[in-house]
């Protein structure tokens, strides 16, 4: 039975959802542990609530959660969806990664979709949740980026060089794209810092978009900044709008006001993916008037 089989297509996919899930379930461990420098390998997985040790059947990926309804068998407490949404939505992405190989035979795109994916979730959920960004993801996703460009040189479309220098390009416009995005992300909160007599920007959103460019080059570096800053806008800004009505009716929350930190990390953590899997292709024609540097 050949891989060309419906049976077989159906399984490959189906392994890309098992690695997927089991992948985001690591996943949720490194968001929770690595922030609080605690290993993700030992102990064990914990109970949230009352720090038992979880069973391995309670342990099971997506399937733990549903056949628990969201609450731990130990004490009854509550487990955050969180660890449910990361496991499906890294499963289901993975699965069709998977599929696009067997349409596609591209094994740089399957290689670097799934770990370009794997830790911009990561950074997604750690940032929203402790306003931090770990250097494992950001500058090891670089490091990653980085290796693979060499590996894969298709990934900055380096079609026209000879097969050596495939590789060689790859791996500069790779290194290229990590100084410039995160230069230029430096120094506009540098300039920003000054206006505001306070820090703007922090390191790790500095360090994440030298990932970002070590996957997507420049121009998916560049655009991560301006469009996760465009991204952050469309979204925040109704919802200070909204905190404001509720103010002004005699709700006295505020949990989002101007001056408060936000994090930055999951909007250009979007725009990263936006490009990657989306516009690159579109947007890439924007920067033809640079062609003749070369780039």
């Amino acid at each position: 039975m050949g891989i060309d089989s419906p049976n077989s297509m159906t399984l490959f996919v189906f392994i890309g959802f098992l690695l997927g899930a089991c992948l985001g379930s690591f996943l949720n461990v490194l968001a929770h542990r690595t922030p609080r420098g605690l290993s993700v390998v030992l102990p064990r997985s914990q109970c949230l609530g009352c720090s038992s040790f979880i069973t391995w059947r309670d342990n099971l990926p997506i399937l733990g959660w549903l056949l628990l309804k969201g609450r731990a068998r130990c004490c009854g407490a509550k487990i955050p969806i969180r660890y449910f949404g990361v496991e499906i939505v890294v499963a289901l992405c993975f699965a069709w990664f998977f599929s696009n190989f067997l349409a596609h035979g591209d094994i740089g795109f399957l290689v670097s979709s799934c770990l370009f994916l794997w830790i911009l979730v990561g950074v997604i959920v750690t940032d929203l949740e402790t306003m931090l960004i770990p250097d494992r993801l950001s500058v090891g996703g670089a490091g990653v980026g980085l290796v693979l460009s060499i590996i894969f040189p298709d990934l900055h479309g380096t079609h026209s060089y000879s097969h050596l220098n495939q590789h060689v390009y790859g791996g500069i416009l790779s290194l290229v794209a990590i100084l410039v995005g995160s230069g230029l992300l430096y120094w506009i909160g540098a300039i920003a810092g000054m206006a505001m007599q306070r820090e703007a920007l922090g390191e790790g959103d500095i360090k994440l978009v030298g990932c970002i460019g070590a996957f997507c080059g420049w121009k998916g570096a560049i655009f991560s900044i301006f469009g996760g800053a465009l991204l952050g806008c469309l979204i925040l800004l109704p919802l200070f709008v909204l905190q404001r009505l509720r103010h002004r009716d005699g709700d006295g929350s505020d949990s989002l006001n101007w001056g408060k930190e936000i994090p930055f990390g999951p909007y250009l953590a979007i725009a990263g993916l936006i490009y990657f899997f989306g516009i690159n292709a579109t947007l890439g024609k924007w920067f033809d008037w640079l062609g003749y540097w070369g780039i």
